[in-house]
């Protein structure tokens, strides 16, 4: 691909940027430390729920159900527990956990091209990151949440503090390899996913909870590329003219659209998911490999970041990787097991190892 034009501001014409927020940009679940701030052992009810949403997306495909949709399910339980939006939005602020170098990676893309987050996470939380990073808010897509627009009836908040208590009793479904249905599941998690089936679609029909449900719309998976199929077109850019970095289940979508389109898929420190939908991958302690191979895009599109990642420096023998080698980056198709044991690696040490078994 030809090199793109540069605008007088010293952009260049024709290529946008656009990253997921948790992973590539900073170190936090924040729906999950939400869970775990402010309900009882809520860190490990969001790890068990978000496993139920990785099934029901991943594997049963339920029809009008995304990746991501944990934070679907999540509010009802906020509310049981007496969590406000002041709750959230302070709690929010004061947990911005950034990859080392991402500020500066944002600033250094942003000055070379349009750049876009998208985020399945909640408003309160791209606020207190836009704040920090003097990004404009007006070039963020994410999840909606109002709390306090909700009046629950305390039989119903006690029924769902029951249901939470019942959850947690119950161990992490697992999902095997090539599982196609509930038949694939090991009993007790068959038992698991039919509780949760009965809860989610059942019992909340008709109840505060299940409006709630239905009013809070994830920005994950399909909307995740809905949303960047419009910025695209906003900005009136060819496909190739794409540069989308992401890490997860929710980027999978997008990662897929970008790397059909010519453009470039980039999964950082992602996991299976994502390193299964995109064409690159770089795993690296600090967000400087996203500026760099954004460099190259915005220098030459995709052919100039295939040519940077096939020459990409990598560490010597039982030497300390130093400069670029501190990141393993690669063509996916053609390094899969490397790519999957580096980004595993970097995503453990980043992120912890809580985060790191997230979808």
């Amino acid at each position: 691909m030809s090199a793109g034009r540069a605008t007088p501001a010293g952009r260049t014409a024709g290529r946008i940027y656009v990253t997921d927020c948790e992973g590539p940009l900073t170190r936090n679940d924040n729906a999950q430390e939400i869970a775990g701030r402010f309900i009882p052992g809520g860190a490990e009810l969001f790890a068990r729920i978000s496993r139920y949403d990785d099934f029901l997306a991943d594997v049963l495909r339920k029809p009008g159900y995304n990746a991501g949709d944990t934070l679907r399910l999540m509010p009802p339980f906020f509310k049981a527990f007496h969590v406000t939006d002041e709750d959230v939005e302070l709690f929010s602020a004061e947990r911005v956990l950034l990859v080392p170098r991402a500020l500066e990676t944002l600033a250094a893309v942003s000055a070379l091209m349009p750049a876009y987050i998208i985020s399945t996470s909640y408003t309160p939380y791209l606020r207190a990151l836009c704040d920090l990073a003097g990004f404009p808010m007006g070039q963020v897509r994410c999840t909606e949440l109002s709390l306090d627009a909700w009046e629950m009836p305390e039989e119903e908040a006690e029924r769902l503090r029951t249901a939470a208590s019942a959850a947690l009793a119950r161990p992490v479904i697992e999902i095997p390899d090539g599982a196609r249905s509930t038949d694939d599941l090991a009993p007790q998690d068959r038992a698991t996913v039919a509780e949760l089936d009965g809860l989610f679609w059942g019992w909340m029909d008709g109840r505060v909870s299940g409006a709630m449900l239905a009013a809070v719309r994830p920005v994950g998976g399909g909307q995740k590329l809905a949303a960047l199929e419009e910025i695209v077109a906003a900005e009136g850019v060819a496909g190739g003219g794409v540069m989308y970095v992401g890490d997860s289940i929710t980027d999978a979508p997008p990662l897929e659209a970008v790397k059909a389109w010519g453009g470039v898929g980039l999964s950082f420190n992602g996991n299976g998911y994502a390193l299964a939908a995109a064409e690159f991958a770089a795993a690296s302690p600090d967000a400087e490999v996203q500026a760099q191979l954004a460099r190259a895009f915005a220098a030459g599109g995709r052919d100039a970041v295939e040519a940077a990642v096939r020459t990409w420096p990598r560490p010597k023998q039982d030497a300390r990787p130093r400069g670029k080698a501190r990141a393993a980056v690669g063509l996916v198709a053609e390094e899969r097991e490397r790519l999957a044991a580096a980004s595993a690696a970097a995503r453990r040490s980043v992120r912890g190892e809580r985060v790191a078994r997230l979808g």
